[in-house]
């Protein structure tokens, strides 16, 4: 009788400890990464302009969009780390919608209207997320590269 007691208590706490609707994965330890959108400013010859002076990252303000960060250089990485792409550029947060647009004021005098495409993306742990997949700039598709895993990263000429 003390064998069946300690069986049953050993299985039903086994039974509490795994979960097999997300194969697997424990989801109060899952910690999943989410997508990061950027825009880097450059001229016609591809200079960055928030690096040569041209943008003052301080006086950039968001008319509509969910909310941004300028991400300036990382003073820890290799000169020639891929994370180096991402120095001097502004951070968008994603909102969980399909489309969505931003409109940011860089100065007095220019803003950028930036329309962007989004794709839902489902993981376990019933946890869903927005990819970029497009971003439109006066009327033309622009390039949106994957930088690293689930970074993406566009360059709006002006």
């Amino acid at each position: 009788m003390k064998k069946n007691f300690i069986l049953i208590v050993i299985s039903i706490l086994l039974s509490n400890c795994s979960n097999d609707d997300d194969n697997g994965i424990d989801c109060q330890l899952f910690d999943p990464a989410f997508p990061s959108l950027y825009i880097k400013l450059v001229d016609s010859n591809g200079n960055n302009l928030i690096e040569n002076g041209t943008v003052n990252p301080e006086e950039i303000t968001l008319q509509n969009g969910l909310g941004f960060r300028f991400n300036p250089p990382n003073e820890f990485a290799n000169p020639d780390s891929e994370i180096r792409e991402f120095d001097n550029t502004i951070e968008l947060f994603i909102p969980n919608e399909s489309t969505f647009q931003y409109v940011i004021k860089l100065n007095d005098t220019e803003t950028v209207t930036l329309d962007f495409l989004a794709e839902l993306t489902k993981i376990p742990c019933n946890i869903t997320y927005y990819t970029p997949t497009g971003v439109v700039y006066n009327t033309q598709n622009l390039e949106l590269r994957e930088g690293s895993s689930l970074e993406f990263i566009t360059d709006i000429e002006l």
